[in-house]
């Protein structure tokens, strides 16, 4: 296994590469992209920063002595060129069960409980931006669109892997056709005006 981290202000991109070329890219703790590859390849995915959407592009390519390197882009602009990736892993943090059985309540429509599940699995990982997702998702189903944007606005605040993914879950339905949801959307996911909830 091969391992680089890279961190981009607020922005945590980890590289792995594994010895059948295998390469997989995580952004901030989340899955962004995983493709194989013999010579190299790009990844592509993007994430909210400041309340702007940046574009990223992670090259790998294969040097003369057989090495993977590694190039970053963000927003079109090289911010790291030809960095040597070096053999190791990242260690494996615990799994958050009460995470894993709140989506499990949740795709099961026990909204209530996949919400306190949630809410436990936070005290574990209070900066995880898919539980604070997952909230989301079952106060939309419920209808509370007051508690559900307050969910979302601390997604995208702890850095969600992909904020597309907002504009189609099939969750998040109610909340997308909330007449307060174009200003959120306008606003990057990180305002609303709680007077029109």
């Amino acid at each position: 296994m091969q391992y680089h981290k890279f961190i981009v202000g607020d922005t945590i991109i980890e590289f792995h590469n594994n010895w059948l070329g295998e390469e997989t890219v995580i952004l901030n703790g989340k899955l962004v992209s995983k493709q194989s590859s013999i010579r190299g390849l790009h990844h592509h995915f993007s994430i909210v920063e400041d309340g702007n959407l940046a574009r990223y592009v992670l090259t790998t390519k294969v040097n003369e002595w057989m090495m993977v390197e590694l190039d970053l882009r963000r927003n079109g602009e090289l911010i790291y060129e030809n960095i040597l990736v070096r053999n190791g892993s990242k260690p494996k943090s615990p799994p958050n069960k009460d995470k894993q059985l709140g989506i499990i309540a949740l795709n099961e429509y026990d909204l209530d409980l996949a919400i306190a599940h949630f809410e436990k699995a936070l005290d574990l990982a209070p900066e995880d931006s898919e539980i604070y997702f997952h909230i989301a998702c079952a106060y939309s189903v419920k209808e509370n669109a007051l508690e559900g944007f307050k969910a979302l606005k601390h997604s995208i605040h702890f850095k969600l892997a992909d904020p597309e993914i907002i504009l189609n879950h099939e969750f998040l339905a109610y909340l997308r056709i909330h007449p307060a949801f174009e200003d959120f959307l306008e606003s990057g996911f990180i305002e609303f005006d709680e007077s029109n909830i």
